[in-house]
């Protein structure tokens, strides 16, 4: 594959991952006041795509067991955890700005720290750019959601370390390179084979309380959408064009969940979320023109 065709389906791939990420933070919000528990959307997001990942499960060779592991870990069982977890503690609007707007100053630092990368001029003006527009809707957004909790603190610190995961999982994809379609299977298998036994036994549900509704929404979004073809499209994304390149493409989502909260939740979009919605599509810009590496991690 050449390097300009590969470039642009990568894009491709962003293009739509970011789609299905600004349709999670959309759902969310719009059922965060809704029956089922974080432990319930996690069974159901891990659940529902185990079931998809085992009829693909003949066509693909699994990773080895740490590889599995550790992509469950970061980019499956630990992410959605923290997530939903701060789902419930902190508003999804801070979800949107701190989830995808952390992912490329994690990625960048972990990628420095870990592999000893340290970002170039053109990346360091992309985050610089990013910065800008994440802080001018961060600041539209805090300052309309008036004081603070502790409970909301803690529920933005799990939102963090949510990104954090999430950045340490991107950098294994380029660490231990698989299909997109074994990542997606190894990585919901595995996540489910951690999680549901432990969920069924011992931890708080709602389930059998929530309106069919409720439940058909969830588990067609997060265990299909999210987490199975998100999934996919992601790693092919990384693939192509490495992963800090696409940290920073992701950084798109907050005002472009801004955005679409006009028509979809009747929100108003303020100035300075749209000042923020141009800085960070002009740092992403910036740092999609950027090569990726040739070598295969990030």
């Amino acid at each position: 594959m050449n390097e300009p065709h590969s470039t642009r389906i990568g894009l491709i791939a962003v293009f739509f991952t970011i789609c299905i990420w600004t349709g999670f933070i959309l759902v969310t919000r719009y059922g965060g006041k809704g029956v089922l528990t974080g432990w319930d959307v996690t069974a159901l997001r891990f659940g529902v795509g185990a079931l998809i990942a085992l009829v693909f499960l003949p066509r693909v060779t699994l990773p080895p067991i740490k590889v599995i592991l550790l992509f469950s870990v970061f980019g499956g069982l630990g992410y959605a955890i923290a997530v939903y977890l701060a789902f419930r503690m902190a508003p999804a609007a801070h979800a949107a700005i701190l989830l995808p707007g952390a992912l490329p100053f994690a990625t960048a630092a972990i990628a420095w720290l870990w592999l000893r990368q340290e970002p170039s001029h053109a990346q360091k003006h992309a985050l610089l750019l990013v910065f800008i527009g994440i802080t001018l809707t961060a600041a539209d957004t805090f300052y309309h959601g008036a004081h603070l909790t502790g409970m909301q603190i803690l529920g933005d610190l799990l939102f963090l370390c949510g990104s954090s995961l999430w950045a340490v999982f991107t950098l294994l994809l380029r660490r231990f390179p698989t299909p997109p379609l074994t990542t997606a299977v190894s990585t919901t298998l595995g996540s489910a084979i951690l999680f549901l036994p432990v969920w069924w036994l011992f931890l708080p549900s709602t389930l059998h309380q929530a309106p069919i509704s409720e439940i058909a929404m969830q588990a067609i979004y997060q265990g299909i959408l999210v987490v199975f073809v998100a999934m996919m499209l992601y790693t092919f994304a990384v693939s192509c064009l490495g992963g800090q390149t696409v940290a920073l493409l992701m950084a798109i989502v907050p005002g472009l969940s801004a955005l679409a909260a006009v028509p979809v939740l009747g929100e108003p979009l303020s100035l300075l979320t749209m000042a923020g919605l141009v800085a960070v599509t002009m740092g992403a810009v910036v740092g999609a023109r950027q090569k990726p590496l040739r070598r295969s991690r990030d």
